[in-house]
């Protein structure tokens, strides 16, 4: 199998981790990198790729779509009533002749 080398990174804490496995086991770095890369980059992968919805703004529940759509029916005849009375209430244009 041809093998493409490449260069990772690792904070030290992870090189830390990294040590105590090379001592604790009879793999190499290099050995412990790649099995681990083989048993779970497919999970990470998977964990990661999940959709994540935005963080809520409040701590307040959303209303049920029954609840919303009861709510508009309600302000639509109240805010029919108040619209008609504020069209009365205004009077008629003053055009002023010049």
């Amino acid at each position: 199998m041809k093998t493409i080398p490449m260069v990772v990174r690792l904070d030290p804490d992870l090189q830390k981790i990294l040590r105590d496995g090379a001592r604790r086991t009879p793999l190499k770095k290099q050995e412990l990198i790649r099995l681990t890369l083989r048993r779970h980059l497919r999970e990470v992968i998977d964990q990661e790729a999940l959709v994540k919805s935005p963080p809520r703004i409040t701590n307040i529940k959303p209303w049920s779509k029954r609840v919303v759509e009861k709510a508009y029916r309600r302000i639509g005849k109240d805010w029919d009533a108040l619209e008609d009375a504020a069209i009365r209430a205004q009077g008629k244009p003053d055009v002023g002749e010049a």
